[in-house]
């Protein structure tokens, strides 16, 4: 009100000195000024601001899965994979019915205090010793193709495998998975720098991206060399093309075609599950 008050005391000297119209200005000033004030304080008064909190945490600071990663949970009653890492299988959850589908499933045989299981501790053991022996140039193949034979006629009586069964291929010779899979193998360690790991999950722990395999055990690292190709599990599978893992060589990109059906049922029947379709050619 200040204003409005210098301007009634300019108003009156106007007024005196037989200068009305001086005086209306000074008044419509001051009035305005005055107005402009007040407005500009009630604002300021009425600001207020409300604390919105932290807000939700990130989905990898929760410890649920982030988008672009690939979760895992272990099957109840069932053991550790030998190929899966013990630190992994140790955080992983238990894989209810709301898991999702795009997870992978951990586990084989029966832990325990379920019951033993021999016959399907045999087939784990038969394959990891012809994944041993199969990286040799001579014979190495016969013995892969043999425990995937033994793979495939157990799978055809357990309801969790039968459908991973592959089509025969229709070639008359058999896959040549030891070309394959050291071609493969030598190919993901010059395009990885060297990384032993050939696949990374979440881990939901650790909340960070954690090896899905033992790189302790040499069979299984081979076995799923050709996992970022022959695989369709999100994330996993956009790391590099068949074509890159093959060298560019047309032969071994055709043993994709041919084994990649088989490589898949052997890594589900060893406990490690992928989603399903999973096999085929990126």
């Amino acid at each position: 009100m200040r204003e409005f008050l210098l301007a009634l005391r300019l108003c009156y000297r106007a007024a005196v000195g037989n200068a009305p119209h001086r005086c209306v200005a000074a008044l419509s000033v001051g009035w305005l000024l005055a107005l402009s004030v007040t407005a500009g304080a009630a604002g300021c008064a009425s600001t207020e601001y409300v604390n919105e909190g932290p807000g939700q945490p990130t989905p990898r600071a929760s410890g649920s899965l982030p988008p672009g990663s690939v979760g895992v949970c272990k099957q109840p009653l069932t053991k550790r994979p030998p190929i899966v890492s013990e630190e992994l299988w140790a955080h992983a959850k238990p894989c209810t019915s709301r898991t999702p589908p795009s997870t992978i499933r951990l586990g084989y045989a029966k832990d325990g205090s379920a019951g033993a299981d021999p016959e399907t501790e045999q087939l784990v053991e038969k394959v990891l010793a012809a994944l041993a022996e199969g990286t040799k140039p001579d014979g190495g193949n016969n013995q892969v193709t043999g425990a995937i034979r033994a793979v495939r006629s157990y799978a055809a009586r357990k309801d969790e495998l039968r459908a991973r069964i592959a089509r025969d291929s229709a070639s008359d010779q058999a896959c040549d998975v030891t070309y394959l899979l050291n071609t493969m193998s030598a190919a993901r360690g010059k395009l990885s720098g060297g990384d032993a790991c050939t696949a990374e999950v979440f881990d939901p722990e650790t909340r960070a991206d954690a090896c899905l395999f033992d790189t302790k055990r040499p069979e299984g690292l081979w076995l799923s060399s050709g996992w970022s190709c022959m695989t369709f599990t999100g994330a996993l599978g956009n790391e590099a093309s068949c074509h890159q893992l093959c060298g560019y060589d047309d032969y071994c990109a055709r043993q994709v075609y041919c084994a990649a059906g088989d490589v898949n049922l052997l890594l589900c029947a060893l406990g490690v599950c992928l989603p399903e379709p999973s096999a085929g050619i990126k």
